[in-house]
Formats: C-alpha cells, structure tokens, sequence
C-alpha cells in the first residue's frame, strides 16, 4: 500500500485530548499500534497489511504526530499520551487490546499497561525504552534540539535533503538500512511536525 493508499484510509475520532487521527483495517479482535516520536501511524502500514486477516488492527498518530490535532496547550507527555489512548479506545467503545509499541511509545505502552491492566490482553514491545533507559542516550541530542528550539531547523534540514535524515547523525540510528527509507516516507512523517496544528 502506498502513501496515498494508506492516507486516504485516515479517520479522525473526537477525545478530550484532541482531534486524534488513525487508520484501521481488518476484523477481530482490536489491537493497537503506537508508533515513536517523529514518526507517525504510517510506521504500522505494512504491519496492518500482514495483520488484517487476524486482527482489527488500528494505527493512531500520537499527540503532537502526524495528522492528530491539539489544542496549544495540551500536555504531550508519557502520561498524557497513556490518558489519550484510553479516550481514544472510550470514544470507539473498545474494551480490551493487544498493544503493540516501538521505540518511545513502549514507555506510554507500559503506563497504559500498569494503570488499566484490565484492558490489555497482550503487550508487544519493541525496540524500546525501559525504566534504566529513559530516555536514551542517542535520544538526548534530540532532546536538547527540541528544548533549544534548535528542532525546528533539523526538520527543515532533514525535509530540504533528506540524506540528512538517513544519516547515523539523525534518524540513521533508528533504521537497520536507512539507506532505503524513501523520500516519501521521510515527509509522510517530519511534513506534519512542520505543520501548526
């Protein structure tokens, strides 16, 4: 499924915490796909595809991501963001889950898990922060650009040649081959961080 394909897909559910954005597919019963930060559902497309035939599966844009509106003031922290998820599986009227998460979102994953333990069927985590690695040490960097405000210029950098983005100095580090990431991909996910939402 391409860009286009996988975009056209996208609904929008009402939360207290905002506008949340997501796509799903398939029938069964309803896992959940969290994505990390500068990435958004469209991390979950291929997942979805192979996943579809056992599960209703449903990517969500975190706060702050991909086409998720929010008001300026909304917090967009790990337990903002664990709070969010159970709005958004309220405002669908979803019981129970399998939760699937990668990279930061394993961190919101493990709050989700230990506050509403009754609502996890099963936990998936994969490359992901822990309690002794948070946040970590090749996270720090961002970190620091972000409260700086030094972001902001990184995206465009990384939007403008996107060979910045493969690169081991940014978003290289997250990829076994980043050298295939495509060109669309890498907008699918930083455009909307350059979006006021």
């Amino acid at each position: 499924m391409n860009r286009a394909e996988f975009t056209a897909q996208q609904k929008i559910v009402e939360t207290p915490s905002g506008r949340i954005a997501y796509v799903e597919q398939g029938d069964g019963p309803v896992a959940i796909f969290l994505h990390g930060i500068l990435f958004n559902k469209y991390f979950w497309r291929r997942q979805l595809a192979e996943l579809r035939s056992m599960r209703r599966c449903i990517a969500l844009d975190l706060l702050a991501h991909g086409a998720t509106e929010i008001a300026p003031d909304q917090e967009v922290s790990y337990d903002a963001q664990a709070a969010m998820i159970e709005e958004f599986l309220d405002a669908l009227n979803i019981k129970q889950i399998d939760l699937v998460a990668n990279d930061t979102a394993t961190g919101i994953a493990q709050i989700f898990a230990v506050i509403h333990p009754d609502r996890v069927r099963t936990l998936t985590l994969t490359d992901g922060d822990t309690h002794d690695n948070l946040e970590p040490a090749a996270f720090k960097e961002f970190l620091m650009m972000a409260t700086s405000g030094e972001l902001s210029m990184a995206l465009e950098s990384m939007l403008a040649d996107k060979e910045i983005f493969r690169s081991a100095r940014a978003m290289g580090l997250a990829y076994e081959r980043a050298d295939q990431v495509a060109d669309d991909t890498i907008e699918e996910y930083l455009r909307p961080l350059r979006s006021p939402q």
